[in-house]
């Protein structure tokens, strides 16, 4: 943060940027006080100063030289006239101390279209515009549109500190389980308490199992998953299968699997019996069949989710499905 306030000073800012992560790891908080910083008449070590007039209008969300730009109502992305307005906002002149910033988040929101329309603001931005793109899944991204913009890759904080912040918030008990579950992210692992999945991940980590043993049918399996946002549960189901392969190849040495203690009470045994179930290679695939599927989502499909669902499954048993399909 520092660095890029010592950029802006120095005039040797990027016009775009792209802050790329795991979600709930903080990018859009970041993303958000930087350009609250870029709009302080007063920053100070990095940060707003929150008493001037500019930040007192970015606090209430009416800074006439900030534009936000994020999905409207229920949908699911960011329209094509959301961004020709962010378009026309670039056009205008700073009303204030010459910055003038836009935030897009997240900017796999935008569809191929919208993506398109936003390339000549990134290619000729107008003068003091900064453009901050949130991403979670870079890739979804046009690289015309990640050519545009410097990247800067913000990892997940260790697991001890992310702990330490969560623990007052979630309390001591949960903490773990949430980070766990959040796979490391640790503003996700809040937002958890709420998910109807979270206080049903026993039962639904024992979908797998249960399929993997031959107890249920990937078809029965799917049922009680699909129960559940499959966006939510590609993600929720990679984060399992992946560290199911893990224990599954470290074998006899398992307890290398998470040399920081960060685990989920409820389904780590689960896991390790699936992992001591299936071979690596097999839950390996699983995992990536379940990533295939959530690209496909976040692209805009909309399948049959039991049907999603049993294709995910399928790989547990041998079975796998077109590669790339549902």
């Amino acid at each position: 943060m520092q660095r890029l306030l010592e950029q802006h000073a120095q005039g040797r800012l990027p016009h775009a940027l792209l802050l790329a992560g795991a979600a709930g790891s903080g990018k859009f908080r970041l993303a958000q006080s930087l350009a609250q910083a870029l709009l302080c008449e007063n920053p100070s070590a990095g940060l707003a100063c929150g008493q001037c007039h500019g930040c007192h209008l970015s606090a209430a969300g009416t800074h006439p030289d900030a534009h936000t730009l994020v999905p409207e109502g229920t949908s699911q992305g960011i329209k094509i006239d959301q961004v020709r307005r962010l378009v026309e906002f670039g056009t205008r002149t700073a009303q204030y101390n010459g910055a003038r910033v836009a935030l897009i988040a997240p900017a796999e929101a935008l569809n191929r279209s919208a993506q398109n329309a936003l390339l000549k603001t990134l290619e000729e931005p107008g003068r003091g515009l900064v453009l901050i793109l949130v991403s979670h899944q870079p890739s979804l991204l046009l690289p015309t549109l990640r050519s545009r913009c410097q990247q800067r890759h913000l990892p997940l904080p260790e697991p001890a500190a992310a702990l330490e912040w969560l623990v007052p918030q979630a309390g001591e008990k949960e903490a773990p389980a949430l980070l766990a579950a959040a796979q490391g992210a640790p503003l996700r692992a809040l937002e958890l308490q709420q998910a109807d999945w979270f206080a049903a991940r026993e039962q639904l980590a024992g979908q797998l199992l249960s399929v993997a043993q031959g107890r249920l049918s990937p078809a029965q399996g799917g049922q009680a998953l699909a129960a559940h946002d499959p966006r939510v549960m590609a993600g929720v189901l990679y984060g399992w299968l992946a560290r199911a392969s893990v224990l599954a190849a470290l074998g006899d040495n398992v307890e290398q699997a998470d040399p920081a203690g960060v685990q989920d009470p409820k389904v780590e045994p689960i896991l390790r019996q699936l992992a001591a179930q299936l071979p690596p290679a097999r839950l390996l695939r699983a995992a990536q069949r379940v990533m295939e599927g959530r690209r496909q989502l976040m692209g805009g499909a909309n399948p049959n989710k039991e049907l999603l669902m049993e294709q995910w499954l399928l790989v547990l048993v041998g079975v796998d499905a077109a590669a790339g399909g549902f």
